[in-house]
């Protein structure tokens, strides 16, 4: 491609792109198109003709796929092509993050295939900590959590409104440590065997709008959407605002879809979408702009304000069907306090949640940790240990093990 002609390299991009998302709109999304145009044709009274696929989704292939779009765009756009097979599987395939991301860049990972791994014992004194931090994270807190907001989700209208409030931040805690819990763990795999893999999570709900609650979570994606989605559609190199929030709004809806074939992720993307969009408005002048510098309190009832509406956002996300994602807003909107309160053990640990999110946000663990004594840090690992026994439920998966 380098060597041919700038049409001749568009071409191959284009037809690389295509097959790319081929492959992924084919295993993940043609059923919610066939059952959407079998859901139109007898709602005008035509019978269903097309049959539903029994396709098994490849492990990791919305990760795998984005990273060989970023490498067909940046070769497209200057950066060298990899000559050596084996290194390019080798950046495919990358185990320890495959299933889940982060989403690596070629040229970020590539280089570190090609040079010799050397063992830093510093290194993997902070890959063996994240594995275990991801571990108490998924096991103690998101499956703990995962277990109310299960029972909540699946029949919400047996459950008062305050039970279906616990549910409902209760899930937002559980998909925070669900999955910056594997993001630890392989970032930690990664260390132990001598490579470094970006950082993917950095406290979200601690952000004071939604713009920079993107800025935290799932970085890897979200800068994955703008470097390769949002710069493509023209970013903000227009003049027209009208365009550039088109541009946003249009990024955050097909970040939505990405997460799989359902129409409850793409009202998940379009709300989304709106709140970004009104946050650029506020943004680019209007008399309601964001203020950096402001009190505490402030401060405060931002970040309060921005985990609601982020909450609401995973009322969607989470359900299964829009109608039930519409019976958990009802049940929230009635305020029925009748019955008996379920979830009392959720919401005990949710408030821990909370603290070790505010906690981690003025301590470095990782590198208190590290700095202990070699016999104080096995004592730790053997608590560690003893604790994930008595959490472990076998039935639990990563959330993202399903996109």
């Amino acid at each position: 491609i380098a060597a041919g002609s700038r049409k001749s390299a568009r071409a191959f991009l284009i037809a690389g792109i295509t097959l790319d998302l081929a492959s992924i709109g084919f295993y993940k999304y043609a059923n919610l198109l066939l059952g959407t145009l079998n859901a139109t044709g007898a709602f005008f009274g035509a019978a269903p003709r097309f049959p539903v696929l029994e396709l098994v989704l490849p492990i990791g292939i919305s990760f795998y796929t984005f990273q060989m779009l970023s490498y067909l765009v940046d070769v497209y756009r200057g950066d060298p092509a990899e000559r050596s097979l084996r290194d390019f599987a080798l950046y495919i395939s990358f185990f320890t993050q495959l299933v889940a991301g982060p989403i690596v860049r070629p040229s970020v990972l590539l280089p570190q295939i090609k040079r010799k791994a050397k063992s830093d014992p510093e290194q993997m004194q902070m890959g063996l900590f994240l594995l275990a931090q991801g571990l108490v994270k998924k096991i103690v807190f998101a499956d703990f959590l995962g277990a109310h907001v299960d029972t909540v989700f699946a029949s919400p209208v047996e459950f008062n409104s305050v039970s279906t409030l616990i549910a409902v931040y209760a899930y937002a805690f559980q998909i925070y440590f669900d999955f910056s819990g594997y993001t630890d763990i392989a970032i930690g795999c990664g260390k132990l065997l001598g490579f470094e893999i970006p950082d993917n999570f950095n406290l979200p709900y601690l952000a004071r709008n939604i713009r920079e609650f993107w800025q935290r979570w799932h970085i890897s994606l979200s800068t994955w959407l703008r470097d390769y989605l949002y710069i493509s559609l023209g970013g903000s190199r227009t003049k027209r605002r009208s365009r550039v929030y088109i541009n946003l709004f249009i990024t955050m809806v097909l970040g939505g879809l990405w997460h799989g074939a359902n129409w409850t992720f793409a009202i998940w993307g379009l709300f989304h979408g709106m709140l970004i969009v009104i946050n650029r408005m506020r943004r680019d002048g209007s008399r309601f702009k964001f203020k950096e510098d402001c009190s505490a309190a402030h401060k405060l009832l931002q970040t309060i304000i921005t985990f609601n509406l982020v909450c609401a956002g995973w009322i969607f996300f989470r359900s299964e069907t829009f109608s039930k994602a519409i019976m958990i807003f009802k049940k929230l909107a009635a305020l029925d306090v009748s019955g008996s309160i379920e979830g009392k053990g959720a919401l005990i640990m949710l408030c821990i949640a909370v603290a070790s999110h505010v906690i981690r946000g003025r301590w470095k663990l990782e590198s208190w940790f590290i700095s202990l004594p070699r016999p104080v840090q096995g004592w730790a690992y053997g608590v560690i240990a003893v604790v994930i026994y008595i959490f472990f439920t076998p039935e639990q998966r990563f959330i993202y093990f399903q996109f």
